[in-house]
Parts: structure tokens; sequence; C-alpha cells
């Protein structure tokens, strides 16, 4: 076959293939933990019997591999990360959707909790995209997308994308009649309107011994009972349990295949090493195709320049919507006193008339008018009048938004650099960050800083390093629940009762009690000093545990509420999620949390979002894991 063989840069049809056969061979395989892959993606730990740890890449747009272990993870979880642990924790692997020529993979998982399958689908052609559904409906999407034909957006239906023609299922007459009507050469109909694309094309040729630059049409019986038979022989080696193959030149891999390639037989500075499975080679060939994370900086900038662009499309909608609403209400009234003589006969004929109706639509002019029979046509076109001023004062609050959203993209700290990844929690407007910031915090109504760990790491840290004399250590009376620390006040004087009681109501918020649903529980506090790693002799004490030794002091009865709201600290506003008596002297209460049921959190977050007018991932960053009802304040 003349010229170089072309590189893949990401997952084929059959690779695909190979991977649902090698995930039908794990035996009730359970989802432990999700991570973000640095560089890009998603990683699914699972748990997988008599066999031990399984790593499931997800990477959008590329490949996916069941590896032993995994490539470097990142240190914080990402918004999109936080959501694959939430729903797919302990979730077990039920089954993997056959891909019929298609670059996507169709995962489907159960958890006793959830009466359907959660289904997992990751595309990786294009830009790439992972999705999570339940019952037909998006429950998370790592890029919101909208075509003429699909929309994949959280609270969307649920459709795989459109589907080619399944090259592997093709008998002879179909794929001469696909070379007959091409006018193109050879590789290029099998790459193109066989839908096999470049790789796979060129090996199809290599195995027939055939010339990819020749016309598709010459000879084409021939050609496609020779292409049948290179298919089937392709399938054949694939097999039920694929093998991987790696190929190399000088040392650096340069394709992974389930099958033996022929299309690099023809270099002979190539190598080939076969490996156990066909994940592992192509894990090693795509993560040395991965490039080089963004920095820090580019990925905040990169990140907050697009929710704000998310935000001002949003606000743009908002502002046309709005307009229209305030012009067809001022227009209904003054079609009411235009026409007030039609309006007061139509009215009365209405209420002689037979009917329990409560209003009536009358035409007035070129518009027709819904008239309350209850009351006055003058009664019901001031009721307009007032409604279009009331919704006049929004539009003009929507308009004042969307001039700062504006200025705030105009900053040239978020020149777009190019950069891409995970949303991360960012702050509504750019300011300078606290010490207390890199963990769970609020202010007590009495001033005083309260702050807790987000995982063990943080759990031991926060205690190690912020845990003085003066200050209250406490705990939700469950296991595995956060260290909570409140700071002695700047001002030097002790809080009181109070403020333990806000600490204790915050740790269970943030403790299994509320993915339970409890309505309230227990919380102690004890003194520093009372705080060790020392346990008795011969305990082994974890990573973020701590023992407590001499008396604790219960607080009870604690209920399971929070607020979300602004306060202002230091000049400075700051959103927070706290207990409603701190946030109400503090700042400004918007919403009011109970714990809710735990399918409904992705649209309810969303619908937070929406409303407050902040990026999801804030919303995410301040919430406690589980289900959320929102009660308005």
């Amino acid at each position: 076959m003349p010229g170089a063989p072309s590189p893949k840069d990401r997952f084929t049809s059959l690779d695909t293939l190979a991977v649902v056969r090698e995930l039908r061979l794990l035996d009730r395989a359970r989802v432990d933990k999700a991570y973000d892959v640095a560089g890009g993606g998603w990683s699914l730990s699972l748990r997988v019997p008599r066999e031990g740890r399984r790593e499931l890449l997800l990477v959008p747009g590329r490949y996916a591999a069941l590896v032993g272990a995994g490539p470097e993870r990142s240190e914080e979880l990402s918004p999109m990360a936080r959501e694959l642990r939430r729903l797919l924790t302990g979730a077990v692997l039920r089954g993997a959707t056959e891909p019929r020529g298609e670059r996507y993979l169709e995962l489907q998982f159960g958890r006793s909790d959830h009466p359907e399958p959660l289904v997992v689908g990751l595309e990786m052609f294009g830009a790439g995209n992972l999705t999570v559904a339940e019952g037909g409906k998006i429950l998370v999407v790592a890029s919101p997308r909208r075509w003429a034909h699909r929309t994949v957006r959280v609270g969307a239906e649920y459709v795989r994308p459109p589907e080619r023609t399944d090259p592997w299922t093709l008998g002879p007459a179909e794929i001469a009649s696909e070379l007959e009507r091409s006018r193109r050469d050879l590789a290029s109909t099998l790459a193109a309107r066989l839908g096999l694309g470049g790789p796979l094309a060129e090996e199809l040729i290599a195995r027939i011994d055939g010339d990819g630059a020749s016309p598709a049409s010459s000879e084409a019986p021939d050609t496609a009972r020779r292409l049948l038979a290179a298919i089937s022989a392709l399938l054949s080696e694939v097999g039920e349990r694929p093998r991987g193959f790696l190929y190399l030149k000088e040392g650096t891999p340069i394709d992974a295949t389930a099958y033996p390639s022929r299309r690099w037989e023809a270099l002979p500075e190539v190598t080939s090493t076969e490996v156990p499975t066909f994940s592992e080679a192509a894990f090693q060939y795509f993560r040395s195709l991965v490039p080089s994370s963004p920095s820090a900086e580019e990925t905040r900038a990169a990140n907050e320049r697009k929710e704000l662009e998310r935000l001002a499309e949003q606000q743009r909608r908002a502002i046309v919507d709005l307009g229209h609403t305030v012009g067809e209400l001022r227009a209904s009234a003054e079609a009411i006193l235009t026409h007030f003589p039609e309006a007061e006969t139509a009215m009365a004929q209405a209420r002689t008339a037979a009917g329990d109706g409560e209003s009536v639509d009358v035409p007035l002019g070129d518009r027709t008018v819904q008239l309350r029979l209850d009351r006055s046509p003058r009664a019901t076109a001031q009721e307009f009048f007032e409604e279009s001023k009331r919704v006049a004062a929004k539009l003009r609050g929507a308009e004042a938004a969307l001039i700062a959203t504006q200025a705030k993209l105009a900053s040239p700290s978020l020149r777009p650099t190019g950069a891409s990844g995970a949303t991360a929690a960012l702050p509504a407007t750019p300011r300078k960050s606290r010490w207390f910031e890199k963990y769970r915090w609020f202010v007590s109504s009495e001033g005083a800083i309260v702050i807790a760990g987000r995982d063990a790491a943080s759990n031991d840290l926060v205690v190690r390093r912020h845990l003085k004399p003066g200050d209250a250590y406490l705990h939700a009376d469950l296991h595995g629940a956060s260290s909570v620390v409140v700071k002695k006040r700047e001002s030097g004087a002790p809080f009181s009762e109070v403020t333990l009681r806000e600490a204790g109501q915050w740790a269970v918020a943030f403790s299994k009690a509320w993915r339970a649903g409890l309505a309230s529980a227990t919380a102690f506090w004890v003194a520093p000093d009372q705080v060790s790693k020392a346990g008795a002799s011969g305990e082994f004490v974890p990573r973020g545990g701590w023992v407590i030794h001499g008396t604790k002091n219960y607080l009870r009865d604690l209920p399971l509420e929070l607020a979300l709201g602004p306060i202002d600290y230091e000049g400075e506003p700051r959103w927070t999620c706290a207990p409603p008596s701190a946030l109400r002297v503090r700042g400004t209460v918007r919403v009011l949390l109970v714990p809710g049921e735990e399918r409904d959190r992705a649209r309810i977050e969303v619908e937070l979002a929406d409303g407050l007018g902040l990026p999801r991932s804030l919303v995410q960053s301040l919430l406690p894991a589980g289900g959320l009802s929102v009660r308005r304040p």
C-alpha cells in the first residue's frame, strides 16, 4: 500500500467493539468511586469479584480502556466527577450495548435505590462527550450541546447519536452497491461511505492487496467479495476475548489494535508487541497522545469565561422574553380601553349564557384578550398595566445584569486561552481568596468562623493546622462525618452555645444523615486538648480520623436544614451554605434546603443556578451530598 499509514488519534468502531467485549467478560463489577483523569476524561474504579480492582477510563473524543491501574488522578474532583461519584458509586455494571459500527460506548449500571438502569454514554467522535441518563432523561452531561435532531443537556430526552451504516453486518451485494455508486477512490469510499475511517480502511486494503488510490467502482463485485472475507477475518481475530497489539517506532507507540495489523508490515522500522488485552495496548498508545494539561490559571480563566458566556446568553434570552411579555400585557390593556364598549357587551353576554367559566376570550381590535368574569373590564386592564410594570422592573434588572456580565467578560484576565477542562467551582466575581475557603466554611451568627474538611486529607489538615486553644471541635454522632472546627473570634470574645448549636447543625447536615433523609440528628463538641491521633494500645486510627478523650458534650435534635445565600465578609460578597439562623444575621437567605429525592438533584442544581444567577459549579461546591428539596424563605 503506497504512502505511510494514517495516524490514529481516537478509537475506531472496531476498537469500540473490542472494549465492549472486554467489559462483557466482567462478572458483577461494582463501581467504587469516580475520579478525574489528569489530561482529561474520567475514571471509574471498579471492584470485580475474584479479580480485584480495575479502572474503566472514559476519555471523550478519544478512547475507553479497562486497565489494572490507570493514569495519574487529579487532586481535586471536578463537578462532573462528583456527579459521577454520586450517581454511580455502588452501581453494578449490567451490560454494554452492541456499538453497531459506531464509536459510541453505552453502558448500563444498576443500583438498588434506583428503579431504572443508569445509562452511561461516551462519545469518541468529534469533540466527544459523556452523559448519564435514567428513565430516558439525561441526569448529567459533560458538555451541553444542541443540534436540530438532538439536544444534550440535563433534563433533555436521552437519545443515542444518529447511526450510520454498520460495516460489520453488510453483505457482499450491499458493499458492491456502495462501491459502484462512489466516484471516489477505494480508500476514501471505505473510510467515508462505509463509515470505517482511515485506519480501518487502510487495514482492509492491505489485507486484500488492493490499491487504495484506484477507483472504488472498478471491479466492485470482486472487491466486495474480498472485502467481506477480510472483514470476517478481522472480526474473528478480535474474538470474544480481544488481545492487544502495540506498534512502536523507535520505542514510541504509534498504534494499538485488537488484531495483528497488516498496514504496518511494509515498514521495517516498526515493531509490534502483544499484550494480554486490547485495553492495555490502547491505554499505552493513547496515553502517549494526551497533550499536557493547561496551567491552573489558564484553566481557571477558560472555565470562568465559559460560565460567564453561558450566563450572558441566558440573560439575553430572558431580556427578549421579558420584553415580549411587557409588550403583550400593555397591548392587552390598551385594547380593553380602546374597545371598552365591545368588552362590556361581550362580558354581559358571557355572564348571562349558560356555563361555569371564569373567563372569556374576547376579540378586541387585532388581538384576542382574556377577560375575567368576576371583575370589570377596567379592573382587568388595570391588572394588565400593573403586571407590565412588575415585569418591566425585572427587565431592567436583567439588562443591568447583562451589562455587568459583559463587563466581566471584557476583563483582561479572562482572555480566551484555548484551555479546556472540567468545570471548577469558581466565585461569582474575581476577588481575593481567604484561608478558610479551601475547606467547607460558614460564619456563625456571633461572627465565629466555622470550617470542616471535605475529605480524609482535609479532615486531618483542618485539625492539625487550625484547631487551637480557645477553639472547639465538633463531629456529627455518625461514623465517617467531617471534622468541624469553630475558631475563636478575632475579638477574643468567647462564643456561646448559639454558635456551637449552629456548628452542630451544620456538621450533621454535611454527614450521612442528609443522604439518609433524616429530619434531625445529634452532634457533640469537645475542647481541643481532647482530640488526638493516639488511640488505645494497638488501635489503628485511619487517615482523617481522630480519637476523642474524655467527656463529650452532646447537641441533640439538630434539624437538617441549610440556607443558601450571600454574606458580606470584610467588604466582599461571598456565597455560603449555612444554618439559617447564622445566614440571617450575617447575610441574606435566598433559599432554604432540606433532604430530598436524590434522583432530582441534577435538575434542582440547574434550577438553583439559573434562579440565583450563579455558575452551577459554584452551587455544587456549596451543597451537601444527597438529594435536595427547596423551600423558599
